[in-house]
């Protein structure tokens, strides 16, 4: 995307032009009078559509290049300076390596084009989509028009089908690697990443393909499968149907959000066409801000699982993950909450009635959306009374314990007015003093972060923590002098120095196991307490058979207390091979957790270059990222691997 091009999609001409002219609504476009010309009755207007202008008394027309071009004076590189900063987009002059990665950007979205075209001639045709056309015609009720409208298709259930056709067309395999089309395993083998699947085309703001969504029609795994993150394609930026969306948005000024791409289908199909998805994750800013631009009312539209307890205080993650698995989107209520706070945004919550899915709903009852779309809650309300009615607010525990589940999302809002009015309400609700609530809410950071670190279950599947030895081989001598204290659940971090202050030879084992997963050897950037990587690093020199230098009382103090105990062993193992395994388990486990945090790391680094336009950095961040999650699936699959072998 040019320079000009970012600019034009991220300002509102209605926001420029309504800096100079007092603009009124007239139906689908905006009035005002003349900024050329003196006159009494409007004859300017604004066209939001289009993201033009027209003056019929003047004749001045264009868009809000030309509209700041003729009212300041400026020339053009002037107009776009000044549309950039207030977009945010950084103008400079482009490189040979922005140039080209801009031609590469053609090329991928070409090759996805095509691609599209070519999935919906099979749908249409091909007598292997047979069950295909059954399924969205009969079980979806899709009409003709919608499946041509959507360009919906069928991929065959063939490795090589699309990449043969594609690469008949001129495109290289490496283009369709890099469009997601193709995957390229680590054997080297490459083969279509879309087989024997319902295809729905992913398209940007401006209706250009840029990925694809799929769904199993057989039964098998995984049910919905995603293109993966490439130069086009990034889920955290896009919304399912804003294409067709946006101008009944800005109409209706209102946008409801589902949670899959046949609810948006379907209710376009039905004549509800400011209806848009999320790409299957937690909303991000990005996402919201898209929206925030065409309405400030915004309606989430969810079934009653997704918006009640299971869900309502999962945290913010805008992490890029891996597509290729069945995602379930999710209600981040306390994400929303802080990013309707940040955007000035009214962000409700519409419960869809009988658990039915919204293209369910408009086919059996269009009144019945209409309805329920009409009814939606301001968020903050809905999570306060999903969060009461977990306790009993009779019981003088059950206030507390209110409080305490309440609090946070009350104090999330940025906007103090709204704050003292949830506070004000919730002391009503529980029939305590208001003061109370606010005393709680000033007490609480401290107070429940050691609360929730107390009560941090162990990750699934590990093992007993195990004791830091009175003594052993190796050993700092300051460590074999202290008797723990306390029994405690150390994170990874302490856990693993714990245990090879132990035995420092143990650190070979997690290594071996870290090599053959194709993994790095633990070093000390695997450490992020700076004590605990000086203890690391001198205890990888016992390890080795260095000579031990003078221990650091700061790493031993955080481990002195860990209590390690272990399983009385079974018939035949001993402490030792019990002690292994969980080394082993304990070094897996912290590679990755830093992988996990490196991808999410890289996914914000992909953010700033993007906001910077940034193109070589954002191609580079995303190659990262790419590797990061290959190499968190490989952590994966040794944990798997491990977790099943069972000590006998």
């Amino acid at each position: 995307m040019s320079v000009v091009d970012e600019v034009r999609s991220r300002i509102d001409i209605v926001d420029v032009i309504g800096a100079y002219v007092k603009l009124t609504r007239s139906g689908r476009s905006f009035k005002g009078l003349s900024p050329f010309q003196n006159e009494r009755t409007p004859s300017f207007f604004v066209f939001p559509e289009t993201q033009t202008f027209k003056d019929f008394s003047s004749g001045e027309q264009g868009d809000a290049f030309s509209f700041l071009m003729k009212k300041e004076g400026m020339t053009f590189p002037e107009a776009l300076r000044e549309l950039a900063q207030r977009a945010g987009v950084e103008v400079e002059q482009q490189t040979d390596v922005q140039r080209r990665n801009e031609g590469q950007e053609e090329r991928l979205r070409a090759a996805l084009s095509e691609a599209a075209g070519y999935f919906h001639q099979l749908l249409l045709s091909a007598p292997q989509a047979a069950n295909c056309r059954t399924y969205i015609r009969e079980k979806r009720a899709l009409s003709d028009e919608t499946i041509h409208n959507w360009q919906l298709g069928y991929s065959l259930m063939d490795y090589h089908a699309l990449s043969n056709f594609l690469s008949a067309r001129g495109f290289t395999l490496q283009e369709l690697i890099d469009a997601g089309l193709v995957i390229e395993n680590e054997e080297g083998r490459r083969y279509d990443r879309f087989r024997g699947r319902l295809i729905i085309p992913i398209r940007d703001e401006k209706g250009r393909a840029v990925g694809f969504g799929s769904r199993s029609l057989d039964g098998s795994e995984p049910k919905y499968m995603n293109s993966p993150q490439t130069p086009v394609f990034d889920k955290g930026r896009l919304l399912f149907g804003l294409d067709r969306a946006r101008i009944a948005i800005r109409n209706e000024q209102t946008a409801v959000l589902v949670e899959g791409y046949m609810d948006v289908i379907g209710t376009h199909q039905a004549g509800f066409t400011n209806v848009v998805a999320g790409m299957g994750t937690s909303l991000t800013e990005s996402q919201l801000k898209m929206l925030k631009r065409l309405t400030p009312r915004i309606v989430l539209a969810l079934d009653p699982d997704a918006a009640g307890d299971r869900a309502v205080l999962r945290d913010v993650d805008v992490a890029r993950d891996s597509l290729e698995r069945d995602e379930t989107p999710t209600f981040d209520a306390r994400g929303v909450i802080r990013h309707e706070s940040k955007l000035n945004a009214d962000i409700r919550v519409a419960i869809m009635p009988d658990g039915l899915d919204p293209d369910e709903i408009v086919l059996q009852s269009p009144q019945r959306w209409r309805d329920a779309i009409a009814q939606a809650r301001p968020v903050v309300d809905h999570v306060i009374d999903t969060l009461l009615a977990r306790y009993d607010i009779e019981d003088p525990h059950g206030k507390s314990e209110a409080v305490k589940a309440v609090a946070p999302i009350v104090r999330d809002l940025s906007d103090p007015v709204r704050r003292d009015y949830y506070t004000q309400q919730l002391a009503r609700k529980l029939r305590i003093n208001p003061r109370a609530i606010a005393l709680a809410m000033a007490a609480m950071p401290r107070a429940e972060t050691r609360r929730a670190e107390r009560e941090q279950p162990p990750a699934a599947g590990a093992a007993a923590p195990l004791p830091v030895a009175a003594s052993g081989e190796g050993a700092p001598q300051a460590a074999k002098n202290r008797t723990p204290q306390t029994a405690s659940r150390p994170d990874l971090e302490t856990h693993m120095v714990a245990l090879i202050a132990r035995h420092p030879a143990l650190l070979m084992d997690a290594n071996v196991a870290l090599t053959r997963a194709n993994l790095d050897m633990l070093g000390q950037d695997d450490f992020s307490n700076p004590a605990l990587r000086a203890g690391f690093v001198q205890l990888s020199r016992a390890a080795t058979g260095q000579t031990l230098p003078e221990a650091d009382d700061d790493w031993l103090e955080l481990i002195a207390d860990v209590q390690l105990t272990i399983d009385a062993p079974g018939s035949g193992v001993d402490e030792e091979t019990v002690l292994r395994e969980e080394t082993v388990l304990t070094a897996l486990r912290l590679r990755e957790q830093n992988l996990r945090r490196d991808g999410q790391a890289t996914a914000l680094m992909i953010d700033d270059a993007q906001t910077r336009n940034d193109r070589p950095a954002t191609s580079q961040y995303n190659h990262q990222l790419l590797d990061v999650n290959a190499k968190l699936l490989r952590a994966q699959k040794a944990l798997r691997l491990r977790s099943m072998v069972t000590i006998t």
